[in-house]
């Protein structure tokens, strides 16, 4: 991506989050957005087709980076403090864009929804652990498809848990909720400890 192509990616992406954090990405329109973001509609559509479209990318592209930053390489005597680590990095990220998260895991979301891009994106976490042999799933030999159940079982109730976060009580606590979700987790996962 050249400077100009970035520039314009900033002002997007600063655009669809202040809006997304007023209201449902899937109220959002192209206009507004790119009203908002001082470009041409036809710029807008050069990034993405919809705004709900935009805000997945982004978001998704941050949590690609920690995903990559924490997890990839990882050996199996570190990925309890690997996953630790990226749990904290991703709950970060998840405060720092608390009113988009917020409206986009309510049970009023509809289509605007982010579960599947948090889930989708603990899916991806958990599977590259297993292909780089930082974690194992011991009885995937016995239980065929195993390491599937348990990816979607650890990711959609991580999602559960950030959800029951962002609607707890302020000032939220990264350390209260890490703790929390290590305890909800199963036995054969591997912990790092809160920091």
């Amino acid at each position: 991506m050249d400077a100009r192509q970035r520039r314009t990616r900033d002002k997007l992406q600063r655009a669809v989050y202040e809006l997304a954090s007023a209201r449902p990405v899937n109220e959002v329109t192209v206009s507004e957005l790119a009203a908002l973001a001082e470009l041409n509609r036809s710029t807008f559509y050069e990034h993405a087709s919809s705004p709900q479209t935009l805000l997945v990318q982004l978001l998704g592209d941050e949590l690609d980076a920690l995903r990559d930053r924490y997890l990839t390489g990882i050996r199996p005597a570190d990925a309890g403090a690997a996953i630790s680590d990226v749990t904290r990095a991703v709950l970060q990220h998840v405060d720092e864009h608390a009113a988009i998260y917020r409206l986009g895991l309510s049970e009023d979301s509809g289509a605007a929804s982010l579960h599947a891009l948090l889930s989708s994106h603990f899916e991806a976490s958990i599977r590259l652990l297993v292909e780089q042999h930082s974690i194992t799933i011991d009885d995937e030999a016995a239980l065929p498809g195993l390491t599937d159940l348990a990816a979607s079982y650890i990711s959609n109730g991580t999602v559960g848990v950030i959800t029951a976060w962002l609607d707890g009580p302020e000032p939220r606590s990264i350390d209260g909720v890490l703790q929390a979700y290590q305890r909800l987790l199963p036995e054969w996962w591997p912990r790092g400890g809160a920091h």
